[in-house]
């Protein structure tokens, strides 16, 4: 006889709600506290879909208050096999390298990421590339030539122009990365002006660039807001909190320096009549005052935070560097400011960073289902497609993404894409999901991703998914109406891009 998955969890909101998570179909049910002891015991005693709906029925006819549920749950179950699953069967999966390439002409190509520099002028405590991290490389000090910058675009642009007729309406991206990429600014300078020559007739390219702002002098300023640049500055809070982590190799703090370069870019906006808004990445860790971050940018800061988020945590011994009183301090800042959250949201008082920190990930959890990307080549998990995004390095190497170690190369850029190297990434992942999701309750909802390929621990992707829920329910029981208005906006800007805006 084969053997189920129990593919559910049972969570509680911060307010005491009792709810059922379905990890097949996604769908949450909340549970009135009467039954949910009896629900839970049908369910996590059932080893089969039948054995569960005999309980269920019998159940439904004595117990008459709550009929409706039962009858919810037998629908789930034998309409559209809600809470159990069959594992998957060992195989090696296999997908055709000209599927491979129809679909990343057809739905990807929509970033190219390109890695000017490896170099970078602060050294950051917490960042990736520090030496506290397995499988990153460290601090380099390779620069992107012109001829590998302009062979990556044209290679960008020759897949665009193959796969416009699957997709018409794409337009390109052109991201700067390092490293520090305004090292690189004459690289910058280059591709912008040769990509505006050669393509803007055909595409209107978009340009993005993610760095620490400490370079940005007027003349770089001038030629971002003039090119119309999608700017994401690091930026984590006051010059205390900032300058904790963002120092210069000597040691020293960085803040100021970063807060000069956007006072030169908001000047340049003056100059020409800009209105674009420039944003803040920010990242805390346990010994982050998040209070002082709050108060910073509802305040005082010259931008506003598009995503906050804790340093990396898989794969580094960057967190044995904190107490166990860092981290309960840690968790009752979090506890104290989700509240605040909740009143203030209640109110339509609220603030930009808690807004960050708690509404932008309860929405994309409560709308997981309509957000989530569904991809074909992965069972479980809801990882890209290798390919769909770009990330060229300084030496012209072709990765999955920024995030991604070097083991994820899929191409370069003289050859193009490896649609061979694509297929074999996309079966190593599948053969470790296969091992590793097949028995996991929360397999399709899992936050693993390719950046994660290394990664042996799942417990964090699991908390994810569970912390998650848990705020995205405790958000709508305070205030019903508050992801129906994120969405509204969603709705009217487009794309989940604009989410993280909110």
């Amino acid at each position: 006889m084969s053997h189920f998955v129990r593919s559910f969890i049972f969570f509680r909101s911060e307010l005491g709600t009792e709810y059922l998570f379905d990890d097949v179909t996604g769908i949450v049910l909340q549970i009135p506290s009467e039954i949910n002891s009896r629900v839970k015991h049908i369910l996590l005693d059932s080893t089969t879909p039948t054995e569960a709906l005999v309980k269920i029925r019998k159940e439904a006819m004595e117990e008459n208050n709550y009929s409706g549920i039962y009858r919810i749950l037998e629908i789930l179950i034998s309409h559209f096999g809600a809470f159990y699953r069959l594992p998957l069967e060992t195989y090696t999966f296999e997908i055709g390298e000209d599927m491979l390439r129809y679909m990343i002409l057809r739905d990807g190509l929509y970033e190219l990421l390109l890695e000017v520099t490896n170099n970078c002028n602060f050294r950051c405590r917490y960042c990736v590339f520090g030496g506290s991290y397995k499988d990153f490389r460290t601090h380099g000090h390779s620069f992107m030539t012109q001829e590998i910058a302009i062979k990556a675009i044209d290679l960008y642009f020759d897949y665009l122009e193959e796969g416009a007729f699957l997709n018409p309406k794409r337009e390109p991206t052109i991201a700067f990365y390092g490293g520090e990429p305004l090292l690189n600014f004459k690289i910058i300078e280059k591709c912008v002006n040769y990509t505006n020559h050669k393509y803007s007739d055909e595409f209107t390219p978009r340009y993005t660039i993610t760095t620490n702002a400490a370079l940005i002098n007027k003349r770089i300023a001038e030629f971002l807001v003039k090119n119309d640049f999608d700017v994401s500055i690091s930026l984590d809070g006051p010059k205390n909190e900032h300058d904790r982590n963002r120092i210069l190799p000597n040691g020293r703090g960085t803040f100021d320096l970063v807060m000069r370069g956007i006072s030169n870019l908001k000047e340049a906006q003056k100059k020409y009549g800009s209105k674009k808004e420039y944003f803040a990445l920010v990242t805390y860790d346990p010994k982050s005052n998040l209070y002082n971050m709050a108060k910073f940018f509802d305040e005082e800061s010259p931008i506003r935070p598009i995503i906050a988020n804790p340093v990396r945590s898989m794969g580094t011994t960057y967190y044995s560097l904190f107490t166990t009183e860092d981290y309960i301090n840690h968790e009752r800042m979090l506890r104290e400011l989700f509240k605040k959250f909740l009143k203030d949201s209640k109110n339509n008082h609220n603030s930009v960073f808690l807004e960050i920190l708690f509404g932008g990930p309860g929405t994309l959890m409560f709308y997981r289902n309509i957000l989530s990307r569904k991809n074909p080549t992965a069972t479980f998990t809801s990882t890209c497609i290798p390919g769909f995004k770009w990330y060229v390095t300084t030496d012209g190497k072709i990765q999955v993404c920024e995030r991604a170690s070097p083991i994820t190369i899929i191409g370069d850029i003289n050859e193009g894409l490896n649609f061979s190297a694509i297929k074999t990434l996309i079966q190593k992942y599948f053969k470790l999901i296969n091992k590793k999701c097949n028995y996991c309750s929360l397999a399709h909802s899992c936050a693993r991703c390719f950046a994660y390929l290394g990664s042996e621990d799942c417990s964090l992707f699991k908390r994810w998914v569970i912390d998650g829920l848990k705020t995205a329910f405790t958000i709508y029981e305070n205030n019903p109406e508050y992801f129906e208005r994120r969405l509204s906006i969603l709705k009217e800007k487009g794309g989940v891009y604009e989410l993280e805006n909110l």
